[in-house]
């Protein structure tokens, strides 16, 4: 059985990378990468998406501005 093409992705990946496209075309692309990060894109991923280099996206994430701590009390 011949090994299945890498250079074509399913039609699932397709969808999901059409999705990212569109839901973060009107973002920053660190705002868009720490999103795409959120929801299961690994660095490559968002790399190829956002035409940056894999590392952008841990870069983006380490510096994602804090959230203030809930003050006890």
């Amino acid at each position: 059985m011949a090994a299945k093409s890498s250079a074509v992705p399913d039609p699932l990946e397709r969808i999901a990378r059409l999705l990212a496209i569109i839901a973060t075309k009107e973002l920053d692309n660190a705002e868009a990468a720490r999103r795409l990060l959120a929801v299961g894109f690994d660095a490559k991923q968002i790399g190829e998406l956002l035409g940056l280099s894999a590392n952008f996206a841990n870069v983006a994430k380490s510096r994602a501005p804090k959230t203030k701590a809930k003050a006890s009390g």
